[in-house]
């Protein structure tokens, strides 16, 4: 399960850690150190959604059998217009991102596509949130929530890949 960090609990990892989860967290230790402290999240939050971006199109690549392949594609499709829309939303609220922002973070995540896209659910909801009494957050809600209905189709329509190769 992938660790779901924000700039508080970042602390409290004390266990044995895989070196994917130590670049990770790495990753995100350096967005906090590098980000004023109110735009931390929001730009948390775009790195989260690129990881799981690049995530899926390598379980792509990866894909045993023709039904996950194409599956997989499809979603990775959804996710980079949700990248794209949610990045212009934030943007919107918190200002133009310079590009340092942003690092290549590796999710320590299952191979599994459905096992990640409950992780990205978790990600996602956690992200509606921490933003749900913010009026300015409206459009990112809205585009957000859009999103969650399909990642809803997406886990069916894996689970009906898995039901298929069994």
């Amino acid at each position: 399960m992938i660790p779901v960090l924000d700039k508080n609990s970042i602390k409290v990892i004390t266990r044995n850690i895989s070196p994917v989860e130590v670049e990770y967290v790495a990753g995100i230790n350096s967005i906090i150190n590098d980000t004023p402290e109110e735009q931390v999240d929001d730009i948390i939050y775009v790195n989260k959604i690129m990881a799981f971006a690049d995530k899926f199109k390598n379980l792509h690549w990866a894909a045993k059998s023709m039904s996950y392949h194409k599956t997989i594609d499809d979603f990775w499709s959804e996710i980079e217009n949700y990248k794209d829309e949610i990045a212009e939303n934030i943007q919107a609220i918190i200002g133009q991102f310079t590009g340092k922002e942003f690092l290549k973070l590796e999710l320590p995540v299952s191979e599994n596509p459905l096992d990640v896209i409950n992780e990205l659910k978790i990600c996602v909801n956690n992200f509606m949130e921490l933003h749900a009494d913010n009026i300015e957050y409206e459009g990112c809600r809205n585009a957000t929530s859009g999103f969650l209905q399909i990642i809803h189709k997406y886990i069916y329509l894996f689970r009906l890949c898995k039901i298929n190769e069994e």
